[in-house]
């Protein structure tokens, strides 16, 4: 009986399992995301895989020398539950094969649309939970905020649009 189970990869390594796996002729699937990555201070939009050191293969339970599996490259074994092959259901498979062109979508809309005038939130840092207002828009990812840090005191600050939300 033909059925999709886990085989669990070295940190990194899931392009290079798989690559070999697909040489031995294993039938596999690895889903990607688009995932938003702040990078020496900017964020950078990379490539994932949905679900690190993981990757999906499908086999033959009747069939087949699964060992070769555990010495493929970039390979440590086969997910198993009380010695036994843990199986993917086909659905969740299917799934992910059906919604794996929407995770790849937006790339040019990752960052967040501001305009003069927005009331925002500070979410990360310093003045994580302070609120402000958009004084401009210096470019893509930065963002020229007034803040009032005290009674009738603003403050004039420059933060990246991944750290404030609208409110």
């Amino acid at each position: 009986m033909i059925a999709w189970y886990l085989v669990y990869t070295k940190p990194r390594l899931e392009k290079v399992a798989e690559l070999n796996l697909n040489r031995q002729h294993f039938h596999t699937y690895l889903p990607f995301m688009q995932a938003l990555r702040r990078h020496r201070g900017r964020y950078k939009t990379l490539i994932e895989p949905l679900f690190p050191r993981y990757l999906f293969i499908e086999l033959d339970s009747q069939v087949g020398d699964w060992s070769k599996i555990r010495s493929t490259k970039g390979c440590i074994s086969l997910v198993c539950f009380a010695s036994i092959p843990a199986q993917v259901p086909l659905k969740l498979i299917t799934y992910l094969k059906a919604n794996e062109e929407a995770r790849m979508k937006n790339t040019t809309n990752l960052t967040p649309e501001f305009k003069t005038g927005d009331r925002i939130r500070v979410l990360e840092g310093l003045l994580q939970d302070y609120e402000g207002i958009v004084k401009a828009k210096n470019s893509q990812e930065r963002i020229t905020l007034l803040l009032s840090l005290a009674e009738g005191h603003t403050r004039e600050i420059t933060l990246s649009a991944h750290q404030i939300e609208k409110v």
